[in-house]
């Protein structure tokens, strides 16, 4: 399980190095192995253990590809995948379409949700949080998903 956020620095050649504390359970539950890929509704990437990622890839070829949101959202997820192993250190070069596409450079904020990682520039994190707690503030007594939710 993925938990809490990490402030990184990719190197000079673009590779990211897992956090000390994840390394353990991606190298015995995916052979240290991962895919990396974007995410269709935000300028961040996805990273997934490979245990992970076959539950994910699975998912998404038994979606109806007659449906165009489905189609293109098979195409980002699956057409941008790449699949990494860990090295030594626990790092793996990012691919550039892959930095580009989340306008990764040095900081990076890396989120642990549980079954992945979602890895993103460090100024669009602050930014996109700044704009989530916001939304979270403004008051919508119709949503019953909120209104269950007590913290």
């Amino acid at each position: 399980m993925f938990r809490g956020i990490s402030n990184l620095n990719l190197d000079a050649k673009g590779r990211l190095a897992i956090p000390a504390r994840y390394r353990d359970a991606i190298s015995t539950d995916a052979s240290g192995q991962v895919v990396v890929t974007v995410d269709h509704t935000d300028r961040c990437l996805l990273i997934y253990p490979m245990n992970e990622w076959i539950k994910v890839e699975q998912t998404l070829m038994a979606l109806p590809n007659m449906n165009r949101r489905v189609r293109n959202m098979q195409r980002l997820i699956l057409g941008h995948a790449s699949e990494h192993e860990l090295d030594g250190q626990g790092r793996m070069l990012l691919p550039l379409p892959l930095r580009e596409f989340a306008n990764l450079n040095k900081k990076t904020v890396l989120v642990g949700q549980l079954n992945k990682f979602e890895l993103w520039d460090a100024d669009t994190w602050f930014d996109a949080r700044d704009q989530w707690i916001s939304e979270a503030q403004e008051e919508d007594e119709n949503d019953d998903v909120f209104n269950q939710v007590s913290m």
